[in-house]
């Protein structure tokens, strides 16, 4: 009897390590390209990291790399749209490794979808977020509570979404973010007053998620994720 993936899974890896998950997205792309994986949403927090993407320029990153190691930040390329980003505790991140091409979605209505999950999650606590016409990733007023680059190959996505909930903003200046003044960055726990627990914002997340990317989608263990890639492969999950 065949054996009939589900249209999708979604893997919570807790905290781990940016270049770890990296190259799990990487191996999750080629299984989804082979059609062995179903379509998969992994959410992570970071350590403090920089990133750099396609159109990255080191000369957004403002401070010099002894300043940046002083306090835990590593710095890494990556072949992801956008500019300057930094991922850290506090910020929940989401990596949909998803085929477009099956789901008959365009990159930019790719785009466009994973912006209104974090728009309707924002208003699911009482904020009123959207769009600027000048830069991807989702406002409140004029300030950044999230940031958005991707990576489609061969039409299956990697990279993703970061949300702020209750990062060390104060990270934030060490880099002109997408080439933004890091003042012009917030969270929600800085636009609430308070910060929400990262379960409540990832179960809200999952919710809009799940509405506008429809299918019979389950939550699934990072072991039985990795029962898929490479067995030297590793992942420190804390």
């Amino acid at each position: 009897m065949t054996n009939i993936l589900p249209d999708g899974w979604i893997a919570n890896l807790g905290q781990a390590k940016y270049l770890e998950v990296l190259d799990l997205q990487r191996e999750l792309v080629k299984l989804r390209q082979g059609q062995s994986i179903p379509d998969t949403l992994l959410l992570v927090e970071h350590e403090p990291v920089i990133t750099l993407g396609r159109r990255g320029s080191t000369s957004n990153i403002l401070s010099s790399s002894e300043q940046l190691a002083s306090q835990g930040i590593k710095v890494r390329q990556v072949e992801r749209g956008g500019d300057v980003t930094y991922h850290g505790p506090g910020q929940l991140v989401g990596y949909p490794v998803i085929d477009l091409a099956a789901r008959k979605i365009g990159v930019r209505q790719f785009v466009d979808l994973l912006e209104e999950t974090i728009i309707l999650t924002l208003a699911d606590f009482g904020l009123r977020a959207g769009r600027q016409s000048q830069h991807r990733g989702v406002w409140v007023e004029d300030r950044k509570v999230a940031a958005l680059g991707v990576a489609i190959k061969r039409w299956v996505s990697f990279h993703g979404f970061a949300l702020n909930v209750s990062p060390n903003l104060d990270h934030y200046c060490h880099i002109n973010p997408c080439e933004l003044q890091h003042e012009q960055v917030t969270s929600m726990a800085s636009l609430l007053g308070k910060a929400p627990s990262m379960a409540e914002v990832t179960k809200k997340l999952l919710n809009n998620f799940i509405g506008l990317f429809p299918g019979e989608w389950r939550e699934v263990s990072p072991a039985e994720v990795f029962r898929r890639v490479p067995a030297e492969l590793t992942l420190n999950i804390a």
